[in-house]
């Protein structure tokens, strides 16, 4: 869920060169962010790079927060630092933290094909509200300058974002994850369409050069299956990791849409620059998958209560029907009582 990219100043010429969501859906409904993404300072930018703002399509962030610190967290303690995880298995890091005590320290590191990204570790970020939408402030603590790239990480939840769309045992959920919509163009004139940074899907189109992306992976929650609407996914696989990079106990199905894919899959070239306005939507449908034993202990709480609703209903009709007969009676004698005396 993203609508755009913003900077400050607005003479600063950069680009977002990678960007990555990974989204876990939660069975409540609620759903858990963890967002990547490297801006990198054209190497002829009159300014350097003092700010950025992410646009999102929801009234109310949950518990936002920069987690830069992870940059420098080994594989087997942080798994989306493993080298496999990337497309092109490199993560390296070429520079631990700097000045660890001070506002301004810093890492470097090598990412899929993007060389010496700066990783600031004490990022000043917060959150508030514009119309329908909220932003989150990202302010470095020294200016990015030209030819230089960072990397920021960052965690948010959403909540309620699963619509139940049709009732029954095992009901369907419709869920939907716009990217660049339309819709909110007034929040996007208030922050100024000349601050917005683009996207780059993609660095490099051969198989020797290619780095950078944009891509989105959605965890479904487990005891889902019956998915469908998700036309834009070309790939899927069981994963078991959890937003904290650990490896979890449940498995859950694991969905990837790439940006490249899907402009190819439009006849727009795969380098092509995107941003606000652009009106992707990436949507699909849940259905609770079929588990026996729920069934059986949903049908055990259900069954006695239809039986004791039954037989209030019973007793109920079977109490009125004793009234009426004893107001038929009472009804029969005082007309024989009147008759004899009347005679």
């Amino acid at each position: 869920m993203l609508i755009g990219f913003f900077k400050k100043p607005v003479e600063c010429i950069c680009y977002v060169v990678k960007f990555l969501d990974r989204i876990w859906l939660s069975e409540s409904g609620d759903v858990d962010f963890l967002r990547t993404f490297i801006v990198e300072v054209d190497k002829n930018s009159p300014k350097s790079l003092k700010e950025v703002r992410i646009l999102i399509p929801c009234k109310r962030l949950e518990d936002p927060e920069c987690v830069n610190k992870t940059f420098s967290l080994p594989g087997k303690k942080y798994y989306f630092n493993s080298p496999e995880v990337f497309s092109t298995g490199e993560y390296k890091i070429i520079q631990e933290e700097t000045n660890c005590n001070r506002f301004d320290s810093y890492g470097i590191i090598n990412q899929d094909g993007i060389k010496n990204i700066k990783v600031f570790t004490s990022i000043d970020y917060s959150n508030y509200q514009v119309g329908d939408c909220s932003v989150i402030r990202l302010q470095l603590p020294e200016g990015l300058e030209k030819g230089q790239s960072t990397e920021m990480r960052v965690r948010f939840r959403i909540t309620s974002v699963l619509n139940r769309i049709t009732g029954g045992v095992f009901p369907n959920y419709n869920v939907e994850f716009p990217y660049f919509s339309r819709k909110y163009a007034n929040e996007i004139d208030q922050l100024d369409t000349n601050m917005e940074i683009k996207v780059k899907p993609v660095l490099g189109l051969s198989s020797a050069s290619f780095k950078g992306g944009f891509d989105v992976f959605v965890y479904l929650p487990s005891g889902f299956d019956g998915v469908s609407g998700f036309d834009d996914f070309f790939k899927k696989k069981p994963d078991f990791y959890t937003i904290d990079g650990k490896k979890g106990h449940k498995k859950r199905e694991k969905y990837l849409w790439r940006l490249r894919e899907f402009l190819k899959k439009k006849g727009l070239a795969e380098d092509t620059l995107v941003g606000c306005g652009q009106d992707w939507l990436i949507s699909g449908t849940l259905t609770r998958e079929y588990n026996q034993k729920e069934a059986i202990d949903l049908m055990s709480r259900l069954i006695p209560e239809k039986i004791e609703t039954v037989n209030e209903k019973l007793n109920r009709n079977a109490w009125l029907s004793y009234v009426a007969i004893f107001m038929s009676i009472g009804t029969a004698l005082y007309n024989l009582i009147y008759f004899l005396l009347n005679r």
